[in-house]
């Protein structure tokens, strides 16, 4: 296996990851919304957008180097 091999399973995982924690903090917002913590909410909703956009960037550059583009 070579670093690259090694380096998109790594991010693969990473991937996994956000998307996993992206479910938690969706649900806690929503549980949040319900229970009227409308600053707790907005702060969660700032996490959930930016875990989505780290896991997209991941997984561009993952596609990327799949596709054997060099940076």
């Amino acid at each position: 296996m070579d670093s690259l091999d090694i380096w998109t399973d790594q991010l693969l995982e990473v991937e996994q990851k956000f998307a996993e924690s992206h479910e938690i903090l969706v649900q806690l917002q929503q549980e949040l919304k319900e229970a009227g913590r409308k600053k707790d909410m907005m702060a969660i909703a700032e996490v959930v957008e930016r875990l989505a956009r780290y896991g997209r960037l991941f997984e561009d550059i993952r596609q990327s180097w799949a596709g054997g583009d060099d940076f």
